[in-house]
């Protein structure tokens, strides 16, 4: 294209509004024409092979392999499978001088996380230094934007538009292409989430006809259980960016934090809204630690979206339903990493064609939509690539400063007698290149004491201050109670550590972490753990599935060991050796060994007679028999519990775990398990027969552990001889979701507020526990913090020895919840265990295995697991 076109035809085609008029057009200008010529060239048309899809002036490559010529057909006709995508993106890196590829990481199926960096030829080679003089804050620095697609793998229009980014950035030889390539490092993550991307291709591909179909009533459309939207373990991955729970968010950061991007891209689907989405968002609901400077910058790149998009008639929205509060997605993690990040919600078409408001939308004018929006991005970013990088360097200098205004200089943390609860959290702060010190002095802060070898300081002043005032912070107060997710998540409190800040920095060291315990002595009389410990329920699970004979502490008691007298809490294990088979000995010694070489603390007891409570042959050291637990799962039940408990007993302790869905619940032998498991979720649907075969299973020794709505329904369990008395106890039986106390007339337009007022989105709330039961077993205090999420009410139990959890009078600890919700429940039941025959019933209000990284509470889960068998009939006498 001749620098004499007219610049008033961008005006006239696309409605864009010439800038320098008269002077000739810049490459960069061209790129801008590119995509209009591109978007008005079909109007809404769907476009075919790649080269429909790319700018007019892109001039690409012949040598570059397509799309097509590797997939066998055109993008948008299929939905990639994530090998395929995996096979294209490696033709690419192999074929094109431009593209690198490095695989970061395994999913938990084990399909490879990869990231793309795609820069000009003569860059090619000083790629590292160039990195490293962005990190160093070198004004002439390349520009480094990050494009990630398809985090939520149902959402598949980002992954396959990826493709095509990747293509043009390859092979097209336009003036446009070459400025921004000479100037950018551009690194795409073409699929966030491979696990779930593949599972909902092949749920699309296997279910599309020959003739696309635009019904949304297909079955194309709606997914079965379970979707494609989570990982393996169906965890929303767009959820982790600040636990990092999952392996594909832990490579992810790795890379992350390796280039602090100037910009990030999150390519989403939505199916609420006409028109497609970017940000800015609700401006009210913006996390007040993000400077104004990202609202800007995002604004002014919003700019170039919407030239993108309203030219084709694309509707479009921005400053609605969507928020930037939570530090955990990836749209929002950057924005408190001096990364602008940015939002983007395309309607899902969930298959080939879609009849809409809008008219017949397909899956081609998604991918095309997300193509557009990636160019945007670049094209946005390089002409605000001083801005940009400006930014970013004042972000840590500023944050810096705020660290010196904070009124504390850093926060201490106690490993609470866990080490390997306090290196789990440690290594968090790690991954996020966050620094901390070993303290090597004793450290008070009010009624807390923190020793030399079990707690670390925090420094404030550091590169990564921003980052971590968002994960230490307890924040009750906000500008707009409505909350997109939830509204605290405060990291030592997750792992229930202490913590405090402090105004003196103490005396530090090399960070150290050793355990406790001595290796375990073969001729000892007993071999001891401590249940307090974050690994004793995996190394319990490994005992009993080697057929070792396992006891619990029903009580504290104090022995002799071969380190002195030692005192030890209820929940203690005891393994015996003279009561093992001699067939497992050496495996249960074996496994001892590995165990405490990995820091687990293991103790020897030289003797069976205790000096303080029961002695080894007591009662009161209760067997823990093996664990055969059925995970109900299927249509109803909510995706995320589900996979929080199936990763629990899975991944975190090994417990082989059937999975029934629950229509087929009626048709299994329960008394196959020792277990029932019943996540959140609506029971509604359930057959009433159902109920009552799970009670009488419960009386023969079954234990029912029902989360939130399982919850719920197991409260209509009967255990009276008489069907009359039953019927009318679940005719009365309190339904467990508190009724809104807003009547009479009220405002059309306050519905949304009167909504999020009522709503629990995610609030960090106090527990007391009753340490001497034995769901509360391994804690070191009565009070523990857990994330309080929808409104459960437990009914309370008659019986007043079967709450082991109940809230605190003032339960708030950080986040948001309304003064009606808190009245509510507030000194009520938290967690319920009744015994019932020979069986036992656990009600838990909330998950205590919140998104896998509430680990302080996870116990609470183990302790019923494990325990629950312990629990005695609690009745007084007449």
């Amino acid at each position: 294209m001749s620098a004499e076109f007219p610049l008033r035809l961008l005006d006239r085609m696309c409605g864009y509004r010439a800038r320098n008029n008269g002077q000739e057009m810049t490459a960069i200008r061209y790129f801008t024409l590119a995509i209009c010529l591109t978007i008005t060239g079909t109007g809404l048309a769907a476009p075919r092979n790649a080269s429909e899809y790319l700018p007019a002036d892109a001039d690409p490559d012949p040598a570059i392999p397509t799309p097509e010529s590797v997939l066998g057909w055109n993008v948008g006709d299929w939905h990639v499978s994530h090998d395929k995508l995996m096979t294209y993106m490696h033709e690419l890196a192999e074929s094109s001088e431009r593209v690198s590829l490095k695989v970061t990481g395994y999913s938990h199926e084990q399909r490879p996380t990869v990231l793309l960096t795609i820069t000009s030829a003569d860059n090619a080679d000083r790629v590292d230094s160039m990195r490293q003089a962005h990190i160093n804050g070198d004004p002439d620095a390349p520009l480094v934007v990050w494009l990630g697609y398809s985090v939520h793998g149902d959402e598949p229009s980002g992954s396959n538009a990826a493709m095509l980014v990747a293509y043009y950035l390859a092979a097209a030889r336009s003036d446009a292409v070459t400025e921004i390539l000479d100037g950018s490092i551009i690194l795409i993550d073409p699929s966030l989430n491979p696990d779930g991307l593949n599972r909902n291709a092949s749920w699309i591909n296997s279910n599309a006809g020959k003739v696309p179909v635009a019904d949304p009533a297909r079955r194309q459309y709606v997914q079965g259980w379970p979707e494609g939207r989570t990982n393996h373990y169906l965890f929303d991955l767009n959820r982790d960016w600040l636990p990092l729970v999952h392996p594909e968010s832990r490579a992810r950061m790795a890379e992350f934090q390796q280039w602090r991007p100037h910009v990030l891209t999150d390519h989403h689907e939505q199916g609420g809204h006409p028109g497609f989405f970017f940000q800015p968002g609700v401006p009210s609901r913006q996390n007040p630690l993000t400077p104004q400077g990202n609202i800007e910058l995002t604004r002014a790149l919003a700019v170039f979206h919407a030239e993108a998009l309203e030219n084709i008639g694309q509707p479009i929205f921005m400053e609605e339903a969507y928020d930037d509060f939570y530090f955990g997605k990836g749209s929002t993690y950057p924005d408190i990493n001096g990364s602008i990040g940015i939002l983007f919600e395309q309607r899902a078409i969930g298959g080939q064609a879609l009849a809409t408001s809008n008219g017949i939308e397909t899956f081609q004018m998604a991918v095309a939509n997300q193509f557009r929006v990636s160019l945007s991005t670049l094209q946005g970013s390089w002409e605000l690539r001083d801005r940009l990088k400006n930014y970013q360097r004042a972000f840590y200098r500023d944050k810096l400063s705020a660290a010196e205004r904070i009124g504390f200089t850093g926060w201490v943390v106690g490993d609470d007698n866990d080490h390997a609860r306090a290196q789990a959290f440690l290594d968090l702060l790690s991954m996020h290149d966050i620094e901390y010190e070993a303290i090597s002095e004793p450290v008070r802060a009010g009624d807390l004491v923190f020793e030399p070898g079990g707690a670390w300081f925090i420094p404030a002043r550091q590169r990564q201050f921003g980052l971590l005032q968002a994960m230490m912070e307890m924040r009750t107060s906000f500008q707009d109670e409505t909350f997109y997710d939830v509204s605290a998540w405060t990291m030592p409190l997750a792992y229930n550590l202490p913590f405090a800040t402090v105004r003196q920095a103490p005396g530090t060291d090399v960070p150290t972490l050793s355990s406790s315990g001595l290796p375990p002595a073969e001729d000892a009389a007993g071999w001891l753990i401590p249940w307090n410990q974050l690994g004793a329920a995996e190394l319990l699970q490994a005992l009993l599935q080697e057929g070792a004979r396992v006891r619990t502490a029903i009580k504290p008691f104090s022995v002799q060991t071969s380190a002195g007298l030692a005192g030890f809490e209820s929940g203690t294990l005891l393994i015996q050796p003279n009561t093992q088979d001699e067939s497992v000995l050496p495996v249960v010694n074996a496994t001892l060994l590995d165990a405490s070489l990995s820091g687990l603390a293991i103790h020897s007891a030289t003797q069976t007679i205790t000096a303080v409570g029961p002695d080894f042959g007591s009662e009161n050291f209760k067997p823990v028999r093996p664990v055969n637990p059925l995970l109900v799962g299927g249509e109803g039940i909510g995706e995320y519990d589900f996979g929080e408990a199936w990763f629990a007993l899975d991944f975190r302790v090994g417990v082989a775990t059937p999975i029934v869905e629950k229509e087929r619940l009626a048709s299994v032998s329960l008394s196959d398990y020792s277990h029932i498991i019943l996540p959140n979720g609506s029971y509604d649907d359930a057959d009433p027969a159902l109920l009552e075969s799970i009670s009488q299973w419960a009386l023969d020794g079954g234990i029912v552990i029902a989360i939130g709505g399982g919850a719920t329904w197991v409260e209509g369990m009967c255990f009276e001889d008489d069907p009359e008395v039953c019927a009318t106890q679940v005719e009365t039986e309190n339904q467990g979701e508190p009724e809104s106390e807003l009547t009479g007339s009220r405002p059309y337009g306050s519905l949304d507020d009167d909504r999020a007022r009522l709503a629990i989105g995610g609030a960090i709330v106090g527990t007391v526990l009753d340490t001497s039961h034995p769901l509360a077993f391994g804690f070191p205090r009565n009070v523990l913090p857990i994330m309080r999420r929808g409104t459960t009410i437990l009914k309370p139990s008659e019986n007043p020895y079967s709450t082991p959890v109940r809230y605190s009078e003032t339960p708030l600890l950080a986040g948001y919840v309304s003064d009606e919700r808190l009245e509510e429940f507030s000194s009520g039941p938290a967690v319920i265990a009744e015994k019932r025959g020979d069986g036992l019933v656990v009600r838990f209000a909330n998950t205590p295995l919140f998104r896998g990284f509430w680990r302080g509470s996870e116990r609470l889960f183990f302790n019923a697991l494990f325990f629950g068998q312990a629990v005695d009939a609690s009745e007084l006498p007449n």
